[in-house]
């Protein structure tokens, strides 16, 4: 009886997360034009909407770059557009500022709208995100979800990679207010490969 409800809970806990990412089509798409006469005015916007999720809008000499975070994810949806406004590439990353890694399918498109590739980011990983999730539940390592947001502390990092055709994670935390504990694991199997400590000053 223990063991069927250890079973119900984790793959109820595994549905939960997957409930909280968001979905991304391969559908072609243009830029909404409300928000393209914003960004052109203003270059760069950031902005909670009405359901507190995240918003920043980045126009550059060729591209317009659209990261949505919603609330309740450990995700952000990145799409870039042409500055006609037409899709290039969308896709998924974790909700940091900075990308650590793809995540799920990502798709590609041509000038006419056509897809014309798509790429798997989750392929070489047996050991899943959701895998690493219960890991850092079990060491009390916190993962947040919603928007993160630049100068707000120090948060948990969750990289990825493969190397000489071997997958692994890297997950850095803050084990102690003055260290950073970095833990390596195997991307198949979720062995820990490593441990490391460095010290940490919070400037």
């Amino acid at each position: 009886i223990i063991l069927i409800w250890l079973s119900i809970t984790i793959a109820c806990q595994s549905q939960n997360i997957k409930n909280m990412t968001p979905t991304v089509d391969n559908q072609f798409e243009t830029f909404d034009k409300v928000l393209r006469e914003r960004i052109e005015v203003k270059n760069h916007i950031s902005e909670y909407d009405s359901d507190n999720n995240y918003i920043e809008l980045l126009l550059s000499t060729k591209l317009i770059t659209n990261r949505f975070t919603p609330k309740d994810s450990y995700f952000q949806i990145i799409k870039v557009y042409n500055r006609n406004g037409k899709i290039i590439t969308k896709g998924l990353t974790l909700n940091l500022p900075w990308s650590t890694f793809n995540k799920g399918i990502w798709y590609e498109f041509n000038e006419n709208g056509k897809l014309i590739k798509e790429t798997n980011y989750d392929e070489p990983y047996k050991f899943t995100f959701e895998d690493i999730l219960q890991f850092c539940k079990k060491e009390n390592i916190e993962v947040k979800k919603g928007p993160i947001l630049q100068s707000t502390g120090y948060h948990t990092t969750i990289r990825r990679d493969v190397e000489n055709g071997k997958p692994w994670w890297e997950i850095r935390w803050l084990k102690t207010p003055d260290t950073i504990e970095t833990i390596k694991l195997d991307g198949e199997t979720g062995k820990v490969l490593s441990r490391t400590e460095q010290h940490y000053t919070n400037n």
